[in-house]
């Protein structure tokens, strides 16, 4: 799409990059049908279209989950970085988290459990490939989030550059292994307040 824009016309392929902006789609559609009739520029509208009609579907399928998810997964949910999309998306990858002993196991089947190289002296670790991968992603995507806006993993990820030298990659797995345990802790506050606290009873904390 960015490049079929950009060959129509280059000042409006920055707006490529912004599509999940109703307002960016409206904008970019009417300046697309001021430009002369040809292939591509039939093409650009039907992807416009096609995501227009995508993001409709999304946002419905938020609406419907987040009762659910909200009623679920409450710790989970003040999560910074968990939306109700990722929180649908860590329930349905994780299924029960009871059946994971503890935060390690937990780590090692979502592949943020480090794995160590010894060269020399030096105690490193090099990235996990193993693992659900599916639940990497999405905790990629929350590490994401929380290295724009949560000051404690910006703090967290600031120190570990300074004081270990850590490369970035390097920072958000450590950032990554951490929010591991804080998701599996507040699946088990959740699973907890469900079976023994009853529904009426939760009362959500903030987790961070």
């Amino acid at each position: 799409m960015l490049w079929l824009v950009h060959d129509l016309n280059p000042d409006l392929a920055a707006a490529v990059t912004k599509l999940k902006q109703i307002t960016t789609r409206r904008k970019l559609t009417t300046r697309l049908q001021a430009l002369p009739a040809s292939t591509a520029r039939r093409v650009a509208l039907a992807q416009i279209a096609l995501t227009d009609s995508l993001s409709i579907e999304i946002d419905t399928i938020e609406k419907e989950l987040k009762p659910l998810v909200d009623a679920r997964v409450p710790r989970l949910m003040a999560i910074i970085g968990v939306n109700v999309l990722t929180a649908a998306k860590l329930l349905g990858e994780i299924g029960d988290i009871t059946r994971f002993h503890s935060p390690a196991a937990f780590a090692r089947h979502n592949g943020t459990a480090p794995i160590p190289v010894w060269s020399g002296n030096d105690d490193r670790h090099r990235l996990n490939r193993g693992g659900n991968r599916q639940l990497n992603t999405t905790l990629h995507r929350i590490a994401i989030t929380q290295a724009r806006c949560h000051e404690g993993a910006r703090a967290l990820l600031k120190r570990r550059q300074e004081t270990t030298r850590d490369t970035t990659k390097g920072s958000f797995r450590v950032l990554k292994r951490h929010l591991s345990d804080v998701i599996y802790r507040a699946l088990i506050a959740d699973h907890h307040s469900r079976n023994v606290e009853g529904p009426h009873n939760q009362r959500p904390t903030p987790c961070t």
